[in-house]
């Protein structure tokens, strides 16, 4: 099965208490922190295996070559020096 990938902004995932926003038990991630964030903070990174939650419809999705390529773009909000 194919993990698929989607960016959110953090306010999508989870409220200002630290509550989480999105249902967890849906997704490859199983909370906040094992989540990948933009350098700025302000994006997240989720994946799930099969069909697609319901709390991401209309997000756009990636494959995980696709996601490598936003990812290790120098220039965009992932890549890290360290």
């Amino acid at each position: 099965m194919d993990t698929t990938y989607v960016i959110l902004n953090t306010t999508e995932v989870k409220d200002e208490d630290g509550e989480a926003l999105i249902d967890f038990s849906q997704l490859a991630n199983r909370n906040a922190d094992m989540l990948r964030y933009s350098t700025d903070g302000s994006k997240a990174l989720v994946k799930y295996r099969g069909d697609q939650p319901s709390f991401l419809d209309g997000k756009t999705t990636y494959t995980h070559a696709e996601i490598m390529v936003v990812l290790r773009d120098v220039d965009g909000d992932w890549h890290s020096e360290d």
